[in-house]
């Protein structure tokens, strides 16, 4: 059973405040999403699986099933000015074909920007996200 545009609302809306917090039951896990001040006054939406977060989590070089609630970021391996710099030396072409300037680092992280960011990505990726009293 998904949330309703209301129930996603009020969540957002809880998760609006400096230290506000959300229970859910996402597929079988219990998920809460908690804001914590970042650094100095920013504050982020952190996300703990079962009540806690590993480290271990946050690699691409295990699967784990709690990776499915956190944040993926994929970034290229090489920085577009040294791909730039590189397709002056080697051209385009060898540069494109090239293994190393293709790859990319892929890791989990636990913390996002908004509660609505959170909550969104949450209702596309389980099959089932319920409340919690």
């Amino acid at each position: 059973m998904k949330l309703s545009k209301e129930q996603q609302a009020v969540l957002v809306q809880q998760l609006s405040s400096p230290w506000g917090s959300v229970r859910l039951m996402c597929d079988g896990y219990r998920v809460d999403l908690q804001v914590a001040r970042a650094s100095g006054m920013t504050f982020r939406v952190m996300t703990y699986v079962n009540g806690t977060f590993k480290g271990l989590w946050c690699s691409d070089s295990e699967v784990h099933p709690e990776q499915n609630f956190l944040r993926k970021s994929v970034k290229p391996l090489v920085s577009a000015a040294k791909r730039a710099k590189a397709e002056k030396v080697f051209g385009k072409r060898a540069v494109a074909k090239d293994e190393y300037f293709q790859k990319k680092i892929v890791f989990f992280m636990p913390d996002w920007a908004s509660g609505k960011a959170a909550i969104s990505h949450l209702c596309k990726v389980c099959e089932s996200v319920e409340i919690v009293d």
